[in-house]
């Protein structure tokens, strides 16, 4: 059977997983000639020479050292890179320098030949100050790099093309009220002229827009990132973070980018866990635009399906808070959910996530009978290090799923996911009072796993609706109609409160699925 890992846990994972290369350098070194050394000596930008640790890269085998200057290091004859970052009062000076090693090699690094590094808009940006990043690096496949931050940054030309330069320059004024700029340049060899200056005209844009409601807390912070580029991979320009509903145009050099928002909860002990990060990738264009929308309502179950893999049940419970803009790979921690199997009005399987256990929870059941099996999951939010926001929206949710299947198979469940969009809510995900709400709803069928069948979409008989004013103690039944092809729900608003929604589809084939979120949106 398979498991994955609890978000909580994720950090963990990746210093683990970030720390296993140099593990395993330490036990497998090859052999060494004792005549082939390497001795560094690095000068600041005083002239003086200093003490640093840099990192020396193999060319051939990729391996990684630290290289003390002032002393010899003993290495395998072959080709290197050296990177070094030198620090002289409040400047930083990075290098990369690409050389031989065999026998006694000795290598300089002087900081006064570096170059100071600027990027720039023209023209300038009215509002808001700039924050610089500058990163080099030596073989892509090696991961090594020397990063430095601040506005006297200074780099080491060299025309080798197994080091290359990224610099990453960002525009704000932190709080989203201006617009907001970020541009990367990145060449292969650091250039002699490390300064770049990008038009307005030369900027595409992403208005992206950070609404409040369904996350475990109001303040909210919105990232740029470059993506699918040498070098500046993970380079991350932090634009703002504020505690209200923001809309807010970022300006972008051309190429891919990720833009982010985290969240962080308030926590009991005063401080602050993160709890949240949804992505969302845009490609960027010279005078044209697009658009990115945060937190917006109706987080429920995400597009997780039941599989059967060898004749074994298996469902995924962790992703029932999700953005329905996201589908995949974007949620917010902390839930515990009750997921249960049922055949023949029996129930033959429970499995309970208590919130934040060590691993993401699978529930796991082998199929003994062919026949019609129900899988249910119900969820709440649940976090207890944290305080939940008043008036939060999304606090429970419940999905079931009615298939066919069979002993000994390894098939994609025969339903879809269901995600509800509702239409005109302001930005605190409100309606009018009174008013009525259209609410589209998405069928997705996405396999997460490769290994599924996926077989037959199912085909969709009938699609009906419920609300509920009043937290789920009563229900009502809403209209639900085709609106320009999409199935939508005609929800009319209480005077206050929220709004809980509950949608089934069902199939021709005799199974559905049955989707309940409460507190889905607020009524202004």
């Amino acid at each position: 059977m398979h498991s994955r890992l609890n978000r909580d846990r994720l950090g963990r994972y990746l210093l683990a997983a970030a720390l296993a290369p140099a593990l395993i350098l330490s036990t497998g070194t090859p052999a060494v000639a004792a005549t082939n050394t390497l001795t560094l000596t690095v000068l600041n930008r005083s002239g003086a020479k200093v003490s640093v640790t840099a990192t020396v890269v193999s060319l051939d085998t990729n391996q990684t050292y630290r290289v003390r200057s002032g002393t010899k290091k003993k290495l395998p004859n072959g080709s290197y890179a050296v990177l070094t970052s030198v620090a002289t009062g409040g400047t930083t000076t990075l290098g990369g320098k690409t050389l031989k090693v065999s026998g006694s090699t000795k290598l300089t690094v002087d900081s006064r030949k570096g170059k100071r590094v600027n990027l720039a808009v023209s023209p300038a940006p009215v509002d808001g100050h700039r924050n610089l990043s500058v990163r080099i690096c030596a073989n892509p496949d090696t991961f090594a790099d020397v990063e430095a931050y601040g506005d006297d940054i200074y780099v080491i030309p060299t025309t080798s093309k197994k080091v290359t330069y990224a610099a990453l320059g960002s525009w704000s004024d932190d709080s989203s009220l201006t617009d907001a700029y970020a541009v990367v340049h990145r060449t292969a060899g650091v250039p002699s002229k490390p300064t770049r200056t990008f038009s307005r005209s030369s900027l595409g844009s992403v208005s992206v827009m950070s609404r409040r409601g369904p996350a475990g807390s109001n303040t909210a912070q919105v990232r740029a990132q470059p993506v699918k580029t040498t070098c500046a991979a993970g380079m991350s320009a932090g634009l703002w973070n504020t505690d209200r509903p923001t809309t807010t145009k970022v300006w972008l050099s051309p190429g891919s980018w990720e833009m982010e928002s985290n969240t962080w909860g308030a926590g009991r002990n005063g401080q602050s866990p993160s709890i949240g990060h949804h992505t969302a990738k845009r490609k960027i264009a010279a005078g044209k635009g697009t658009t990115v929308r945060f937190h917006n309502a109706v987080w429920g179950p995400g597009s997780e399906l039941p599989g059967i893999r060898n004749g074994w049940m298996q469902f995924m419970m962790n992703e029932m808070f999700n953005d329905p803009y996201f589908p995949t790979g974007s949620s917010e921690g902390g839930d515990k959910a009750t997921a249960t199997v049922s055949f023949k009005g029996k129930t033959v399987k429970t499995k309970k996530d208590r919130g934040w256990e060590p691993e993401m929870t699978v529930l796991e059941y082998k199929v003994k009978k062919a026949g019609w099996y129900t899988l249910t999951n119900k969820a709440t939010r649940h976090y207890p290090e944290i305080t939940y926001p008043a008036g939060m929206l999304s606090t429970a949710s419940t999905v079931s799923y009615r298939f066919h299947t069979k002993p000994n198979s390894t098939a994609l469940a025969q339903v879809y996911s269901l995600a509800m969009f509702p239409i005109g809510l302001n930005s605190w995900n409100r309606a009018k009072a009174g008013s009525t709400t259209n609410v589209a709803l998405k069928l997705n069928r996405i396999s997460h796993d490769p290994d599924y069948k996926r077989g037959k979409d199912p085909k969709v008989k009938s699609v009906t609706a419920k609300m509920s004013p009043d937290g789920g103690r009563t229900w009502r039944t809403v209209k639900v109609k085709k609106i320009k092809g999409t199935w939508t729900l005609l929800v009319p608003n209480p005077a206050s409160g929220a709004v809980s929604l509950r949608t089934r589809a069902t199939y021709t084939s005799g199974g559905y699925t049955d989707v309940t979120v409460y507190r889905a949106y607020g009524i202004a």
